[in-house]
């Protein structure tokens, strides 16, 4: 076949081919147009709405500004509200985008443009040419007939490489039977958005209430901004599973007691599936890397009580080592929050946290300690431990030991327990963790059991004064 009659025939066959459709952009919505659900373990679910055109058959669209940490496999794509039927065929995450190192990768063997200051301190730079060698290691060029080592300008492109685009983009192949415009629900998991509930808890002078205020700590890591987000808050343990690999703070300080800030609207928790989700009633604007807190939660004055404890030493040595001894300690101060309405509170905290303050005497705030609550359900107590007491100390004694058999052991103790505050007597719980199988034989005062080998006594210990606890136990191991 003579070349001018093949090529008429190829250019037949090419014209008679269907078009490829081009790409259609879908691109973010407006303000309002994401819905946030956050959960506390770096993942999130986002759901957002984007308008678009679409025609008859399929089509292949590109849902730019997504996070580059979004799940591809957990992307749902359906018309918002009743819309006509949408099929997806094909979805992927393209997440190639641009950085100096990823431009020349892709630019190795070609040639690229560089603006090169080399005319003299008042002369513009000049544009040059030079070819990538390598960027294995340095970035090699071949540039004006020699070989240079890094680069000698700024980077000049005419067009960004095939296949890296300007921000991670969902592209999905859709078919629908009706063409027109749609607005399309857009919902996948991403990581990168976390968040923490924070609580301050400002005590009174006598140490018996409190004014709590909770935050929860918003943190975007994910790589897009979110304007004008509805966020919802999901607190509680959920099951998450992944393909062998994972998706890709601010302290609330105060300068004046909780009493002289109000505080704002705290969301409503609302129960479901075993998890407790706060809707935040405000849009939230969080940019990437970006920290932000809002309102969790505020209950104006509740009950809470005070425990000076002795911590069990933990080691048996006490009761069936001959020569075992121990050593002064201090006791330790804890907190108690019941978490019922009778003492003010009585809604679900999430886990979280706390540091407490006093006033002191000029009504400026001290800090007096903080420890980390699990998730506290209504009902629930929460112990915080907040150091050491300085005034109270404690000092443990083995006074006799006597082995009536061959794991059969008789122990006498006695704990001394001193009270250095002078306005005030305290009252001691005395903890002891004792082996084997034991049976107390004689105490001062009546012990409580709290679990197997767990033992406690309450010690009074008058102001400026001292008590001692004594104990004999019988211990077969």
């Amino acid at each position: 076949m003579p070349r001018r009659l093949l090529l008429s025939a190829v250019a037949a066959v090419l014209a008679s081919a269907p078009a490829i459709a081009a790409e259609i952009a879908v691109p973010a919505g407006g303000p309002g147009s994401v819905a946030l659900t956050i959960h506390g373990d770096d993942t999130a679910l986002v759901r957002e709405t984007r308008a678009v055109t679409v025609p008859t058959g399929e089509s292949d669209l590109a849902f730019p500004d997504v996070p580059g940490t979004a799940d591809a496999s957990s992307v749902r794509l359906a018309p918002a509200g009743d819309g006509a039927p949408l099929v997806v065929l094909e979805r992927s995450l393209a997440a190639d985008v641009p950085s100096l190192r990823r431009l020349l990768e892709l630019s190795v063997g070609q040639e690229i443009g560089m603006l090169v200051s080399d005319q003299g301190a008042n002369a513009p730079p000049r544009r040059a040419t030079a070819t990538v060698l390598s960027v294995a290691e340095d970035v090699i060029l071949e540039m004006e007939g020699t070989i240079r080592v890094g680069l000698p300008g700024a980077l000049v492109l005419d067009a960004l490489p095939e296949g890296l685009r300007a921000s991670p983009t969902l592209l999905a192949t859709v078919e629908t039977e009706t063409a027109g415009p749609r607005t399309l629900a857009l919902t996948y998991l991403a990581g990168g958005l976390a968040w923490s509930a924070d609580y301050t808890l400002d005590l009174t002078t006598r140490m018996d209430g409190a004014d709590l205020a909770g935050w929860a700590t918003l943190t975007n890591t994910s790589g897009r901004t979110f304007q004008d987000a509805r966020i919802t808050l999901a607190a509680g343990q959920v099951a998450t599973a992944s393909h062998d690999q994972d998706m890709g703070g601010m302290m609330m300080m105060r300068a004046e007691v909780a009493r002289a800030a109000p505080m704002p609207s705290a969301p409503k928790a609302e129960a479901q599936g075993g998890l407790h989700f706060y809707p935040l009633e405000r849009p939230v604007t969080l940019a990437h890397r970006q920290t932000r807190q809002v309102a969790l939660a505020h209950a104006p004055a509740i009950t809470v009580a005070t425990r000076h404890v002795v911590p069990a030493t933990g080691h048996p040595g006490l009761y069936l080592d001959q020569g075992a001894a121990d050593s002064p300690t201090h006791a330790a101060r804890r907190l108690v929050l019941t978490n019922t309405a009778e003492t003010g509170l009585g809604l679900p905290l999430p886990a979280g946290v706390v540091r407490v303050y006093q006033a002191g005497p000029d009504g400026a705030p001290r800090f007096m300690g903080a420890d980390h609550v699990d998730h506290l359900a209504i009902g629930g107590e929460a112990v915080l431990t907040l150091g050491e007491d300085f005034d109270v100390t404690a000092e443990r004694r083995r006074t006799a030991f006597s082995r009536l058999g061959d794991r059969l052991v008789e122990t006498d103790h006695a704990v001394t327990l001193r009270n250095g505050k002078l306005d005030r007597a305290v009252e001691v719980r005395v903890e002891a963790m004792v082996p084997g199988d034991w049976e107390i034989l004689s105490e001062s005062i009546a012990h409580e059991p709290e679990s197997a080998h767990r033992v406690v006594w309450t010690v009074p210990v008058p102001a400026a004064g001292e008590a001692t606890l004594t104990y004999t136990v019988r211990t077969k191991y």
